[in-house]
């Protein structure tokens, strides 16, 4: 069944769509109320392990252009849930923002010889260079998240590095792991396509 719906882009587009909102979900209902429990420094600003970022990586990943509506469903849904359910102009360049930079960064890196998503070389592909990939992403959109907060005046021109760093490390660690439950979800179901 999973090969079916990767297979069939509209069919993935929906998956995708829920989990990622399935992956906020657990994000506001488990990982949140964990950390304040923790109550780290870091988790003022951003999580520790932020699931919805790998599922934007593997609609990334899966769909490159097409993940365009992973993105605007899913982050304008969370964003308004979070914020309520008020027009915001910043929601949509944030938006806009995430779905230019990931396939800037692919091809920035494309430019560069590294066919960090195995798309000539399916050995290129690896978790490392996957969150590699990552990092830089994250690293952009944290920074224009960081000029926004400094422009109103949420955080100071001292907290910026640690806001940037803060959301690096959510993001790559919550890449990380959706990346390796993705890969090990393939693992499971490609014994059972053999078969059919």
């Amino acid at each position: 069944m999973l090969f079916q719906i990767l297979e069939n882009r509209s069919k993935l587009i929906i998956a995708l769509i829920f989990v990622y909102l399935i992956s906020w979900e657990l994000q506001v209902w488990v990982v949140f109320p964990l950390e304040q429990l923790l109550d780290f420094a870091i988790t003022q600003h951003a999580s520790m392990i932020f699931f919805p970022a790998g599922v934007i990586f593997v609609s990334f990943y899966l769909l490159r252009w097409w993940f365009i509506p992973v993105v605007l469903i899913g982050r304008v849904f969370t964003g308004f849930e979070q914020a309520g359910w008020e027009f915001s102009l910043m929601l949509f360049v944030e938006n806009g923002i995430v779905i230019c930079v990931y396939p800037l960064w692919l091809y920035i890196l494309n430019l560069a010889k590294w066919d960090v998503f195995g798309d000539q070389d399916e050995s290129n592909l690896t978790i490392i260079g996957a969150m590699i990939f990552q990092l830089l992403v994250t690293f952009t959109t944290s920074l224009a998240g960081a000029m926004r907060e400094v422009s109103v005046k949420a955080i100071s021109w001292d907290q910026s590095t640690q806001y940037i760093i803060h959301f690096i490390s959510g993001d790559v660690l919550g890449a990380g792991i959706v990346m390796y439950l993705f890969y090990r979800l393939m693992k499971l179901a490609a014994p059972t396509k053999r078969t059919c």
